[in-house]
């Protein structure tokens, strides 16, 4: 599966969540290639479980601290991805559907979330955070 190369239009302009977004990134980079390579997957979970928590606490904080108009909706993307990261999970645990199925399932949707939430609904916050920076 192709790489995906981090680009400036990527960046939202808070240090801090462009690093995360940029972690993001490397993950889904990281998931493409043992799906390539037929490696396994399962340290995965542990990392976007790891960068749920991290990410999605730092980014609700920031909006709540702006009083972002749009927080509710956005914090209900981010549940919206728990749910998916807790059922894929369950998936894999329970041995159901194969490893590969999983991991093509898991890039294809994080891909999706890259361009769907970062690129759109991250970037609506933007004008909000960075213009009125406290």
């Amino acid at each position: 599966m192709e790489q995906i190369e981090w680009k400036d239009d990527y960046n939202i302009g808070i240090p801090q969540i462009d690093r995360q977004h940029q972690q993001l990134v490397a993950l889904i980079n990281r998931l493409a290639r043992a799906e390539d390579e037929g490696g396994m997957i399962a340290y995965v979970f542990d990392d976007l479980d790891l960068y749920v928590k991290e990410h999605f606490r730092a980014e609700e904080d920031l909006l709540r601290a702006f009083d972002y108009a749009d927080f509710q909706a956005h914090k209900i993307e981010h549940r919206t991805f728990e749910e998916w990261l807790s059922a894929v999970r369950q998936s894999f645990n329970l041995g159901g559907s194969s490893a590969h199925l999983i991991a093509e399932s898991m890039n294809a949707y994080l891909r999706n979330w890259l361009i769907n939430h970062i690129l759109e609904s991250d970037m609506a916050y933007r004008d909000t955070v960075v213009g009125n920076k406290k």
